[in-house]
């Protein structure tokens, strides 16, 4: 008998418990944003588009940038390439 009751006694305050963590995240998920909370988050959103737009630019210019000292290198190195060629085709021909 002293089990039966325990697990009646168990089951009662999980059930309880359920209902009561249930209900407080019901109630927390349908309240209503205010029309302050709304604003605040707009302009957050805002701010937040404003700074990945400038990052993103910033990734652009820096790109940019990149890929012309990426020109710049390969010409060096096509440049030194053809005086390499150059050098090598004199002492061939003496």
């Amino acid at each position: 008998m002293k089990t039966k009751a325990r697990i009646l006694a168990g089951a009662a305050i999980a059930a309880l418990v359920g209902i009561t963590v249930f209900t407080s995240v019901e109630s927390s998920a349908s309240t209503p944003s205010s029309p302050a909370e709304r604003a605040a988050t707009a302009e957050l959103n805002r701010d937040v588009m404003l700074k990945n737009a400038a990052a993103d630019e910033q990734h652009r210019m820096l790109e940019a940038q990149y890929q012309q000292q990426q020109r710049q290198y390969e010409a060096q190195r096509q440049e030194y390439q053809d005086r390499l060629q150059s050098s090598q085709d004199e002492r061939e021909r003496r």
